[in-house]
């Protein structure tokens, strides 16, 4: 049975996880069509335990403090990114280019570990964010350990954005790419969510099933596709497989 007050206090968390910037009670009502009142007692509740912060000028409301500390304890928490972290660590020292640890949520990918290198890309991909995974590397391995019907309900009621130049748009064509991606064991993102970057990623499984994803991320200029192939594939199969090797089945 749904209860109908914390129906209305979730869908206000996740309308404001879309919004960081901030929204007015009175957008926050009109989106939710919800009255201002019950609006404002919920923000006030959450608003009392951190949960909410509230800017003095603008009056916008945003998601507050509390969610890091929450979402610290459970990245700390998720076995595959405690054991994949060292790995990824020694997988920047050698490859000198960022790494990314990512897992399938709710149809997105979401990254929960980041070895960052400052080359001067300037990526929103930091720990915690999402987006469509038809477009990455680490996406497109993910996608790649599902069935066509599973993926089918993914892209059901959306449809495959368009970031990059490169960018695949047609079901049918990320079906092609999936096949490829299965068969190899990795896959590559060339200015597919970026312009002017590429990716790498590989598989990590366990119990037989891909839990998550690895990738390396960097320039065009630094990652050709002559390093990519000859290099950093064999780097990114061969830390996912060590990775694996560890996981619980």
């Amino acid at each position: 049975m749904k209860i109908a007050s914390l129906d209305k206090s979730l869908r206000i968390i996740a309308l404001l996880s879309e919004n960081p910037r901030g929204l007015s009670l009175s957008a926050i009502s009109e989106k939710l069509r919800i009255p201002n009142s019950t609006a404002h007692h919920i923000l006030s509740t959450f608003l009392s335990h951190g949960y909410i912060s509230k800017d003095p000028q603008t009056r916008k409301y945003s998601l507050g403090f509390k969610f890091v500390s929450i979402s610290k304890i459970i990245l700390e928490n998720l076995d595959v990114r405690r054991i994949a972290h060292d790995h990824l660590v020694k997988l920047h020292e050698r490859c000198r280019e960022s790494v990314f640890l990512a897992v399938l949520r709710d149809g997105k990918i979401a990254y929960i570990d980041r070895i960052n290198y400052l080359s001067g890309l300037s990526l929103a991909t930091n720990v915690g964010f999402t987006t469509e995974p038809h477009a990455t590397a680490g996406g497109k391995v993910l996608l790649s350990g599902l069935s066509r019907g599973e993926i089918e309900r993914i892209y059901r009621s959306r449809r495959l954005r368009r970031y990059g130049k490169n960018t695949i748009t047609a079901l049918h064509d990320l079906f092609n790419e999936l096949k490829k991606v299965r068969k190899q064991g990795y896959a590559i993102d060339d200015e597919e969510y970026y312009e002017g970057v590429r990716c790498v990623g590989a598989p990590i499984r366990a119990g037989g099933k891909i839990v998550a994803a690895l990738s390396i991320t960097g320039s065009v200029f630094s990652m050709t596709m002559d390093r990519i192939n000859e290099e950093l594939i064999g780097l990114a199969v061969d830390t996912a497989e060590k990775i694996s090797s560890e996981m619980k089945w």
